[in-house]
């Protein structure tokens, strides 16, 4: 299986980076969007044209569906994004002032900077958003400083993630600040949309497949939602997940398998939280293993962030976390990937936190990229011959766990 030709090696890889392309061109991936609904019927009729019996696991939730959102300035249109859980700024765009939040804000557009990255209840935005809104603004322009320049999309957590903020939030990229402080000085009206509908009874789906062979199970799962396109930070992860069922479907092992497709990563892991209120899965005691395909897998490292960027092979920022039961394994297995040191997992980020909590044997692929959270996470930040060779590697994880536990 390791001693692939010449000529199978690059199928695999083109296979790998064709699905990997296939689910970024579905568009931007957010949680119960057109686009997260077309990546989990894809996802399910691949599974069973393959040999996994695969079925959607719809569930409920309130989400936002984005129609539009920009701010205009000195006749100059940005690009913005809302921070979740959005509140539109209404049918038509919203006109006015921008005010520093530091100043009076009252009937204005306060210009905010976020110092953190991700909404959670220690993190400061909901505090300075409830005082920005106390004191009077009409709405919030905001950014949060990023390497890039660009808009970061920020995870949300509960409560934010399904409550909307009391006025508009709009994130735009860093890049342009100093346009809207100068504009704020200046006393400079702008204009500001931010379009949609906020569905009180929308539906996400998560997607489980089943290959049915002995009483001991492998689990592969992958989060598929998003804030945008997420070929580096998703698509990889899919397309190793289509790639395994492939695998598994045809080979002679002993193990039954559950490949699962959760939504709702990017809005407080809504998807594997419902997942586990379900009776589908495989006890701890009966399951070898649970592999996570996380975040940005097989994707491209850069030497430094001069354009045009060259890579400089993996991402150093990958990591290969796993259960104390399973490093002895891994560190064989992964050996093929030097850039993957295995190392128990002893985190709270990731959906691999509530998998090991439970008490399975999880191993989690997971990490940053360069264009992690990025409207730029296109199908090019993706190494198809890293994709194939962590295929490889984790089909020999499972084929060597198979014959340890069969001998």
């Amino acid at each position: 299986m390791n001693h692939l030709s010449d000529r199978s090696a690059l199928e695999l890889a083109e296979q790998l980076f064709a699905d990997a392309a296939h689910y970024a061109a579905l568009g931007d991936h957010r949680t119960a969007s057109p686009s997260d609904h077309a990546t989990s019927h894809w996802i399910c009729d691949t599974l069973n044209t393959v040999g996994v019996s695969a079925r959607l696991d719809p569930w409920p939730l309130r989400q936002f569906q984005l129609e539009d959102s920009w701010l205009e300035v000195y006749g100059q249109r940005l690009e913005g994004f809302p921070l979740w859980h959005p509140r539109a700024a209404g049918e038509q765009p919203l006109c006015g002032a921008l005010e520093n939040a530091a100043d009076d804000v009252t009937g204005k557009i306060a210009l905010a900077i976020f110092k953190d990255v991700m909404v959670t209840p220690k993190s400061d935005h909901a505090a300075l958003i409830e005082d920005l809104a106390r004191r009077g603004a009409r709405a919030i322009i905001a950014c949060t400083p990023h390497f890039s320049g660009e808009i970061y999309g920020q995870n949300v957590i509960p409560p934010a993630n399904q409550t909307p903020w009391p006025i508009p939030v709009l994130m735009v990229a860093p890049k342009h600040w100093h346009v809207l402080q100068h504009a704020a000085v200046q006393k400079v009206d702008v204009r500001f949309c931010l379009s949609g509908q906020d569905d009180e009874t929308a539906q996400a789906s998560n997607v489980v497949g089943k290959l049915e062979r002995g009483e001991r199970w492998v689990i592969v799962s992958t989060p598929q939602s998003g804030w945008f396109r997420c070929a580096g930070e998703r698509g990889a992860g899919v397309a190793l997940l289509l790639q395994l069922a492939r695998w598994a479907s045809a080979a002679n092992l002993s193990r039954s398998f559950l490949f699962l497709s959760n939504s709702g990563h990017e809005i407080g892991h809504m998807g594997i939280h419902h997942l586990f209120e379900q009776d589908l899965l495989p006890s701890p005691k009966k399951t070898d293993l649970w592999l996570h395909l996380g975040s940005s897998i097989g994707t491209y490292g850069y030497a430094d962030d001069e354009l045009p960027l060259v890579p400089n092979g993996p991402d150093k920022d990958s990591c290969l976390y796993a259960s104390e039961d399973l490093i002895a394994l891994l560190k064989d297995t992964f050996a093929p990937l030097s850039h993957l040191n295995p190392k128990v997992y002893d985190r709270k980020n990731g959906e691999i936190r509530w998998i090991l909590e439970r008490g399975y044997p999880g191993v989690a692929l997971m990490g940053p990229q360069r264009f992690f959270h990025l409207k730029d996470d296109g199908p090019e930040v993706v190494d198809p011959q890293l994709m194939a060779m962590t295929t490889r590697v984790l089909m020999q994880t499972i084929l060597t766990l198979d014959h340890q536990n069969t001998d």
